[in-house]
């Protein structure tokens, strides 16, 4: 018998079309619950464990898990490089896009790619923002025992400051306040974190941090405050937090309209002091779930009840479908304002 393997040919690509396409509808009618339950959700921390950033992230990930529709087991991750910019290249080019990996970073990787930051391959604007835990209000520090006591010091007397990498608060910070106000601040960069920064600082290499979160210094470092071991000279705030009036914010430092649009664009993506995010392309439903999930989070009694015990704020927290409206705004503004605030905060070697 003469057998057609022309028509059995097109007979087993039609048998693999269904099979697909069957998989591809159970996928999609998998409902968020069923694809996190008895999962493993990684939260990828983008600074070193001992830090501000880890400290947040273990927090979140503590709760996050009975938070989640599906109740799956959180793990946390440090991806430490580059300020955030290894996890974050990590979670746009390589981490699976189906929501089973997350990461919490800082406010300006929002606009690092945008700024020309070395190293920085992803576009802000397609990846997944799901929540921000609190409006980050950095500061400048300086170590008791140094001649710098306050903001006005700055202007006649140096400050030798740790920092982190290039796009890291505590460097992009001290470096833009150098260049666009003429402030006597000498940057130190490669310091491993806040952790790293804290022993500089301690060891006497050094006589400040140039971006420390307050967050973290209450969390973290509480005796600091209490014993006054350093004194607070700025925050990069367009409003004062409500612990630190008298001390200055960025309108009170810029003298042009120009200066404060470049202060703006620099310092804006703070608002997003710990920022959450994923790939893109994750779910509608998933994203949705873990947005919901933040948002019960950031009211949830047993979360705040931790969070005022171990002073770990969650002081304006934001939204994920404001931080993504946020980060879009951030992108619209003009070039000659992103180039000034390029100039003002990449070392001249690490422009793109």
């Amino acid at each position: 018998m003469r057998v057609d393997r022309t028509n059995l040919t097109g007979i087993a690509i039609a048998a693999a079309y269904v099979v697909i396409v069957g998989v591809a509808s159970t996928a999609s009618a998998q409902t968020a619950a069923e694809f996190y339950k008895g999962r493993e959700l990684r939260l990828l921390v983008s600074h070193p464990a001992g830090g501000g950033y880890d400290t947040y992230a273990r927090f979140y990930g503590r709760h996050l898990g009975r938070l989640m529709p599906g109740n799956p087991n959180v793990v946390v991750q440090n991806m430490p490089g580059a300020a955030g910019i290894a996890m974050t290249n990590y979670l746009f080019h390589q981490a699976p896009k189906d929501g089973s990996v997350i990461g919490l970073g800082a406010g300006p990787l929002a606009t690092a790619a945008l700024m020309g930051s070395v190293g920085a391959r992803y576009e802000a604007r397609q990846l997944s923002w799901i929540g921000s835990m609190n409006a980050e209000a950095a500061t400048a520090i300086a170590w008791h025992t140094h001649a710098v006591k306050t903001a006005k010091d700055l202007e006649t007397t140096e400050l030798v400051i740790a920092a982190g990498g290039a796009t890291d608060i505590s460097a992009i910070s001290p470096i833009a306040l150098n260049r666009l106000l003429g402030l006597k601040i000498k940057t130190v960069t490669g310091y491993p974190g806040s952790a790293g920064q804290v022993l500089a600082l301690e060891r006497g290499e050094v006589g400040g941090i140039g971006g420390y979160n307050y967050g973290s210094l209450k969390s973290v470092r509480p005796d600091w405050l209490k014993e006054k071991k350093v004194n607070i000279l700025l925050q990069y705030t367009f409003e004062p937090h409500p612990d630190l009036p008298e001390v200055p914010t960025l309108p009170k430092l810029a003298k042009t309209d120009e200066e404060k649009a470049v202060l703006s664009l620099i310092f804006e993506p703070q608002g997003m002091g710990r920022p959450i995010f994923g790939p893109p392309g994750i779910p509608l439903d998933r994203l949705k779930a873990l947005r919901e999930a933040f948002d019960a989070f950031v009211k949830d009694a047993a979360v705040l009840a931790e969070s005022e015990k171990t002073q770990t704020e969650l002081y304006k927290p934001m939204r994920g479908e404001d931080m993504a409206a946020l980060v879009e705004k951030l992108h619209k503004v003009s070039p000659d304002i992103v180039k000034k605030a390029t100039a003002a905060t990449v070392p001249a070697d690490q422009v793109k």
